[in-house]
């Protein structure tokens, strides 16, 4: 690993840096500023993660002329800037940008404070960043509280009505309850290898106590939570159910994405697969993470908790593709790690065009459940196409890219000796697809005559949910590319 020095400190750092410092920019801002027109603070975020992107671009050069795949190390190994890293802050960025660039759907309802809604977007962007770069302990916990406390602070800026209030609160709750866990995981951890190097523990582990075990479990519970895994999973259809469209879009595409990265850098960068506890309990967890939404989504009476149940399933696949991060019965890598960096564009991206075609469904005061469903196609065609393309890239419809995500899955977890659990994601992604095409039926389906809607939603937030939308059909033509991006990300996991 390359010896720390100033400038591996800098370049490592440099996009949580300017996430930080734009945030707190955005926020005083809008505190001495109030005065200063939404558009603002909108571009200002926009400019700021952008140049985060752009920061984590300048590690390419080092990490292009390694020989072990790590660029730049900093703080005697506990953060660095590796192919892996370079990638997730590209999607934690994108991300980011997208919940942004939203944000004109939720302007009525937030008022004056749109402004620290931007900058909560911003830390828990910066958050999610650290996740990505951290190989130690304390790193990780400071990375994970800053996504969990700017995502509870993102739902309560809606303190004005009842319900998102509550969702805030049941959030934080949740919140504390998987900070506890993994808290009391890493201390089982530490204790046993002395040690708060991930990469260092790995060694350490070859004949694990069943003390030792449980620290793994209670870690890997503790970062379920993000992506909406039993059983701390209520959160998420809380916020789904309750917030509004473009909030519920814009925490649950940040916790899936941060939570995701969170879960490969800590599990297969860290304790790695070749530690049988926590890949047997991934394996369990997976299998019920996909199963147990799937079963709940044939009596969802909302479209709101039908996405939300569908953001659930896509965590339990990213769990299930963890069981394949290690070697195949061939010796060579399942590929788990590829289908979860691949996936995790793809999730986001539907999680996105959903919740903008909800947002665009309440703007025209269509009824979110599904006898309000019928004849959508007919009085918002705009709101149909949005909602279908949203639901069947959650369902992972072919030819959409979320089919070409679920083989993936599925063919890593067989490769990793894991075929029961490919079984469970291919039986959990059958019966939420029929529910889901039940509820794309309905837009199509003959109505009462009701009368068409006039567009209301802001045209940039319009835009960006179709651009979503569309991507599930793009990203199977650029699924080359993308894979090839993901296979070199995860080279240096390997």
């Amino acid at each position: 690993m390359p010896a720390p020095n100033g400038m591996a400190v800098f370049a490592t750092m440099l996009p949580t840096t300017l996430l930080v410092v734009l945030a707190a920019l955005g926020g005083l801002l809008g505190w001495r500023r109030p005065g200063l027109p939404p558009s603002f603070h909108r571009w200002l975020g926009a400019l700021a993660l952008v140049g985060a992107a752009s920061a984590a671009l300048v590690a390419l050069r080092g990490v292009a002329l390694s020989t072990n795949g790590v660029g730049l190390a900093a703080y005697a190994g506990g953060v660095v800037a590796d192919r892996f890293s370079i990638y997730a802050v590209l999607l934690l960025c994108g991300t980011g940008l997208l919940a942004i660039l939203t944000s004109g759907a939720a302007e009525e309802r937030l008022g004056s404070r749109l402004p620290a809604y931007h900058a909560l977007i911003l830390t828990a962007t910066a958050g999610g960043t650290i996740l990505a770069v951290q190989v130690e302990m304390g790193m990780l916990v400071v990375g994970l509280g800053m996504v969990v406390i700017s995502l509870v602070g993102i739902v309560a800026m809606e303190k004005t009505a009842e319900a998102p209030g509550v969702a805030a609160f049941r959030s934080l709750v949740s919140a504390g309850i998987a900070l506890a866990l993994m808290l009391y995981g890493l201390a089982i951890v530490y204790g046993a290898t002395g040690s708060t190097d991930l990469a260092a523990v790995r060694g350490q582990f070859l004949h694990s106590a069943p003390l030792e075990g449980l620290g793994l479990a209670l870690t890997l519970l503790g970062l379920a939570y993000l992506v909406g895994a039993p059983p701390l999973h209520h959160w998420m259809l809380q916020v789904a159910s309750a917030s509004s469209a473009a909030v519920a879009g814009t925490v649950v595409s940040l916790a899936v994405a941060a939570g995701g990265i969170a879960l490969v850098r800590v599990t297969v960068s860290g304790f790695s697969a070749t530690m049988h506890p926590w890949v047997v309990l991934a394996g369990v967890l997976g299998a019920a993470a996909c199963l147990y939404p799937a079963l709940l989504s044939v009596v969802a009476g909302s479209v709101r908790r039908l996405i939300g149940l569908g953001a659930c399933l896509q965590g339990g696949l990213v769990i299930s593709a963890l069981v394949g991060s290690g070697r195949g019965s061939d010796l060579k890598p399942a590929g788990g790690v590829i289908a979860v960096l691949f996936g995790l564009v793809v999730f986001v991206l539907a999680i996105q065009a959903s919740f903008q075609a909800v947002a665009r469904m309440e703007e025209d005061g269509i009824g979110g459940d599904l006898a309000g469903l019928r004849g959508l196609a007919r009085r918002s065609p705009m709101a149909a196409v949005l909602l279908s393309l949203g639901l069947a890239g959650l369902a992972g419809l072919p030819p959409l890219a979320g089919f070409l995500v679920r083989i993936l899955v599925a063919s890593s977890a067989v490769d990793g000796g894991y075929a029961w659990v490919a079984v469970a994601g291919v039986a959990a992604s059958a019966i939420y697809a029929v529910v889901v095409l039940r509820w794309i039926g309905a837009a199509y389906v003959e109505d009462e005559e009701l009368p068409v809607v006039l567009p209301r939603t802001p045209r940039l937030a319009s835009v960006v949910g179709l651009a979503c939308a569309l991507f599930g059909v793009v990203a199977m033509l650029l699924a080359g590319p993308l894979l090839y991006a993901a296979d070199g990300a995860a080279s240096v996991l390997r």
